[in-house]
């Protein structure tokens, strides 16, 4: 008896779309109608045929089913392919065109190339615009994403090699002509120097240094080009993605956390009621250097700065504090020690007083100096010097963290507006304001990465350049942008993230002074010593 051939005749075969999932669908049309970006389609892909000639697909419903995809599969071109071809949601969408994968690829490329944050702005606005959601309140966070290149084919700019091999061509060259330049040469000035060798008669030797230098600029052109290629802001690349850079990720399936470098790609969101309102790619190891650039992006989207941002401990330093400041941006951006502070673990060292001069624990006005003893400032531009500390009660507390505790001179090496913010995002983060900022940053931001990697298996980029990466980045925010959409359709989104209560005081750091900090490090130094002798018994043993 035959189970799952037999087939029911009918004259005609029904596929048609669900009423409730074709008013979703016409909604979800009429939000891309509304925001604008029909115009962006026009000008762009339909200038070829302004003089004539039909389009070969429509590309508005292109575009609809295209984005609309990304936020029901991971959105491989062959995926949407298939979905055009077997799935009655995108039939609708596509009006019954079955464009191939390579055809879909070169659309998304010429469109959101040149105007993907252009178009995610413009999808984002109208998307605040229909759910009448407030983000006032901001939150910046950042992940790393691995890149589509080979793994052990990163290559590292030869800074070190390069030097060497400038200082052995300069005393090669120095048996012959007079080098006087202290800058590295160049390889059309080692040109220009083999090609005088040439013109001398040359001895044995002389024919064996001229071939030397030739091996010498051959190294050296392969040097320029690494160098090049990396650019002045890192330190390497990968042959099968030239902008992916060296980075340890926090997920490692090869070798553990953090113990293996990938080529990866640093991605940076401002988040705000759980949606992702700007993003930023780059190749910055640290989330230090990608702050600004990410909410400039921001601003050139909506045109005004966050009115309050929250950030992690990761972007707390004295470039941002003074940016935020500058911006009358709410800042909400804790610093490396908060939490320590926040615990009574560490003990504040220094304050500045109301004309910005240092003062240390014993009340101590300090010399600001440009140099101090050859020694100069790392990043601030000014050392704080206090002298004639030998006697003072605060030395072991306020010299812990130095390397030469027997001095008789406190140097700092400190900025007054770093100070500032951190005092500014002190006293904002321990207010009720701020907790709630604290608490809502962890949810949303982290909240968004988790939708994007985990529910949407989206871990790994598929395209290799800056610019694909970005193009690639903008549609999987825009999937998860639509996600959102869609549960706003159905009734089910929730916008309405944790409030501080009315009744929520104030929170106050501890207070914890110069003596009890002391009676800290003495019993951190004694469990130390226990902590190596222990060791040395286990060897012994």
């Amino acid at each position: 008896m035959p189970y799952f051939i037999t087939k029911q005749l009918s004259l005609f075969s029904s596929y048609q779309l669900n009423k409730k999932e074709e008013e979703k669908l016409n909604k979800f049309l009429l939000f891309l109608e509304n925001s604008g970006i029909g115009e962006l389609i026009h000008q762009e892909c339909y200038k070829d045929h302004s003089k004539g000639g039909r389009p070969p697909y429509n590309y508005y419903n292109l575009f609809a089913a295209s984005i609309y995809a990304f936020s029901k599969h991971p959105g491989t071109l062959r995926k949407i392919e298939e979905s055009f071809k077997y799935d009655v949601r995108f039939m609708y969408l596509m009006d019954n065109e079955n464009p191939s994968y390579a055809k879909i690829g070169e659309f998304l490329n010429n469109l959101f190339v040149k105007f993907h944050h252009k178009i995610y702005s413009l999808l984002v606005s109208e998307f605040i615009k229909e759910t009448g959601i407030n983000i006032d309140d901001c939150f910046l966070d950042g992940t790393k994403i691995e890149a589509n290149a080979n793994k052990y084919k990163f290559v590292w700019k030869p800074t070190t090699f390069h030097k060497k091999l400038d200082e052995n061509m300069k005393k090669l060259l120095n048996k012959y002509f007079s080098v006087n330049k202290t800058e590295l040469l160049k390889s059309i000035e080692v040109a220009e120097y083999i090609t005088k060798m040439g013109n001398l008669t040359l001895d044995k030797v002389g024919k064996k240094d001229y071939k030397q230098l030739e091996k010498y600029l051959i190294k050296l052109l392969e040097y320029e080009e690494k160098e090049e290629i990396c650019g002045p802001d890192r330190n390497s690349y990968f042959k099968t993605d030239k902008d992916a850079t060296a980075m340890t990720l926090k997920e490692d399936f090869y070798s553990g956390v953090g113990s293996n470098m990938h080529a990866a790609y640093n991605i940076q969101i401002i988040v705000s009621k759980g949606i992702a309102l700007a993003y930023y790619v780059g190749q910055e190891r640290s989330d230090f250097y990608a702050f600004i650039p990410t909410i400039e992006q921001f601003y050139l989207n909506y045109g005004f700065y966050p009115k309050n941002l929250c950030a992690d401990a990761g972007y707390g330093s004295w470039k941002n504090y003074v940016y935020v400041m500058e911006h009358n941006i709410g800042n909400y951006v804790k610093f490396q020690d908060w939490e320590q502070l926040r615990k009574g673990n560490t003990l504040d060292l220094y304050s500045f007083n109301e004309n910005k001069e240092l003062v240390c624990l014993n009340k101590k006005t300090a010399t600001k100096c440009s140099e101090y003893n050859g020694r100069h400032p790392k990043h601030h531009g000014y050392l704080y010097v206090i002298q004639n500390c030998k006697r003072c009660r605060y030395q072991q507390t306020c010299k812990a963290a130095t390397k030469d505790k027997k001095s008789a001179v406190r140097i700092f090496d400190v900025s007054y507006e770093l100070w500032n913010g951190r005092i500014m995002a002190r006293k904002n983060l321990l207010t009720t304001k701020g907790i709630e900022m604290r608490v809502n940053r962890s949810s949303q931001v982290e909240g968004v990465f988790g939708i994007v990697k985990q529910d949407m298996q989206y871990d790994r980029f598929r395209r290799r350049g800056l610019d694909k990466v970005h193009v690639e980045m903008c549609l999987t925010l825009i999937g998860h942008l639509l996600r959102k959409l869609f549960t706003f359709y159905d009734g089910k989104a929730k916008f309405d993230y944790w409030v501080a209560p009315s009744d929520l005081k104030d929170e106050e750091m501890p207070v914890v002074d110069a003596k009890t900090f002391k009676k800290k490090i003495r019993k951190k130094d004694i469990n130390e010593l226990l902590r190596i002798e222990h060791q040395k018994k286990k060897k012994i043993s």
